[in-house]
């Protein structure tokens, strides 16, 4: 094979494994999010820490990001019972067995949520290991009225500190899309990152 053939191959086989990702959301349109100044996150004891098996680490990284970024954002956390929205989360692994059961869990309508960037309307969503998924749920109907989904890009040698940083910054990335009487008055153009995270054909 000639350098020049060599080069090209090479060429193309690092754009597959390159994937550009982007922080996409989808949103239910006829859901006044105006009236939102309130949230809580699912409690521990609850149905929902039965749709995945995450440590207590994990899970205390990605509520107290979650925390902070919505108190800077001016909304106010209160008890899941007086909270206007609750917000849910799922890190993607190879079990879609558990991805299914959290779908079911939050009531997940793919046809009733639209992007919130008509940019994103021809985009497909592709699910990836590693990826976190976050949601806002209606507690009125427990239906997911916005999610977002943005790989954390975590590796094995990073560090509880690594791990807190990118957590931190993927929900930072992805929150910033969700429209709020105090937050957001408009919806955000999407933020893209790059992944080297290998593809796998599993769409939602």
């Amino acid at each position: 094979m000639s350098r020049i053939h060599l080069s090209i191959v090479l060429f193309l086989f690092l754009n597959a494994c390159s994937v550009n990702t982007t922080a996409y959301s989808r949103i239910k349109k006829n859901f006044d999010f105006s009236k939102i100044n309130s949230y809580s996150t699912f409690e521990r004891n609850s149905l929902f820490s039965d749709f995945q098996n995450l440590g207590d680490a994990t899970r205390n990284s990605i509520e107290l990001a979650i925390e902070k970024i919505m108190d800077q954002r001016g909304l106010q956390y209160k008890k899941q019972k007086d909270a206007h929205v609750v917000i849910g989360y799922h890190l993607i692994t190879r079990n879609f067995k558990e991805l299914k059961a959290y779908n079911k869990g939050v009531k997940y309508c793919k046809l009733c949520l639209k992007w919130s960037d008509n940019k994103q309307k021809d985009q497909k969503w592709l699910l990836l290991p590693g990826s976190l998924i976050l949601d806002v749920v209606d507690p009125i109907y427990n239906r997911s009225i916005w999610r977002s989904v943005l790989p954390l890009k975590i590796e094995a040698k990073d560090n509880s500190n690594d791990k807190q940083i990118k957590i931190r910054t993927a929900l930072d990335l992805m929150l910033k899309q969700f429209p709020s009487n105090n937050a957001l008055t408009a919806f955000q153009p999407s933020v893209e990152l790059s992944s080297d995270v290998p593809q796998l054909s599993v769409y939602n």
